[in-house]
């Protein structure tokens, strides 16, 4: 039997994504966290909204291992660390500010999860 680990869950998708996005910054060392449109448009965000700007501009890039110059002033002093979340119509970004993400691609499963949910 697989056992749950979440203990707060929602059916809202913006109430679970924030859900999803507070226990990934919880157990990791990171600042901030975020998904990400195509068009660097903040979905949900957990962090100062400094940061949510900077990972809006820098998600993209980040994940295509294409950081210019801009990115890198953006992001002086920290890590980022981006992995794309393909959707059937679009492609989303989970990024992070920081030194370490525990679990990322089971938090981008789980971005995903919640973004194709009815």
């Amino acid at each position: 039997m697989m056992m749950e680990r979440r203990r707060r869950r929602s059916e809202r998708k913006d109430e679970a994504l924030r859900l999803l996005l507070e226990a990934v910054r919880d157990r990791s060392d990171i600042t901030s966290i975020a998904v990400v449109d195509e068009r660097g448009l903040l979905v949900a965000g957990e962090g100062p909204e400094r940061e949510l700007l900077v990972l809006g501009a820098v998600a993209a890039p980040a994940a295509a291992g294409e950081f210019d110059a801009a990115c890198e002033r953006l992001t002086a002093g920290t890590d980022v660390v981006s992995c794309p979340v393909d959707l059937a119509e679009q492609t989303m970004y989970l990024a992070a500010l920081g030194k370490r993400v525990s679990r990322m691609p089971e938090a981008a499963l789980g971005v995903a999860r919640i973004l194709r949910a009815s």
